[in-house]
């Protein structure tokens, strides 16, 4: 939304200002009301980065310091990865999953021995 509205280097600074109203909107409304807000937000990889993860959220530092918790998603193959990036209580780290017609679910276990055929 923000990004559409608002195009070129000229209009960034109302569209960070505006992008940091929303989120202290959002923080006030969790808060008053008790419950977990959750923003999702696009990333993009940053060329100039040689170590480390060249992955940068596209909200800047608005999104990310005003935000709690940061969760990056990532899809690999059938599998999902969900790697805690920020946290005040959490260390980073990352989770595997499925999504299945069930739900949500842990991946099925690759490191089970299929029965050899003379074994049978």
């Amino acid at each position: 939304m923000f990004r559409s509205e608002y195009l070129g280097r000229g209009t960034l600074s109302e569209r960070q200002q505006r992008l940091n109203r929303f989120m202290h909107l959002l923080v006030r409304t969790a808060e008053t009301y008790n419950c977990a807000a959750i923003a999702t937000n696009q990333v993009q990889a940053s060329p100039d980065v040689f170590f480390g993860d060249p992955i940068k959220a596209i909200g800047g530092n608005v999104v990310a310091h005003t935000s709690t918790y940061r969760i990056y998603f990532k899809k690999s193959g059938k599998k999902r990865i969900a790697r805690m990036v920020d946290s005040p209580h959490h260390p980073e780290e990352e989770v595997i999953f499925t999504v299945t017609e069930s739900g949500i679910t842990d991946p099925e276990d690759d490191t089970k021995k299929k029965k050899k055929p003379e074994e049978e």
